[in-house]
């Protein structure tokens, strides 16, 4: 039986990675790493999926040159056991 191919999802911020928080009514960033909690449709999907992201999440705004070196080195030091990559990123 072959694997399953391994998806790296690596999230930078926006408005994709927030919930809404019931108390406050503002939007508030959740843990990728619940992300198959979340959304519980991504297990029909026929790969692993794996999540990591920026320890802090940006503003799109404030996306710069030192911040695509550094999604450059997460996506190298993944190349060999991942087979393939999406970046979740904001808009602006």
């Amino acid at each position: 039986m072959s694997r399953q191919p391994k998806i790296l999802l690596i999230y930078t911020g926006g408005t994709i990675g927030m919930i809404k928080d019931f108390e406050t009514g503002a939007l508030k960033a959740f843990d990728f790493n619940d992300l198959l909690k979340k959304i519980p449709e991504l297990r029909l999907l026929d790969c692993e999926i794996e999540t990591t992201g920026f320890e802090q999440p940006i503003d799109s705004s404030n996306m710069n040159p030192k911040l695509w070196v550094a999604l450059c080195d997460i996506i190298e030091e993944n190349y060999e056991r991942c087979d393939g990559f999406v970046i979740l990123h904001g808009s602006d």
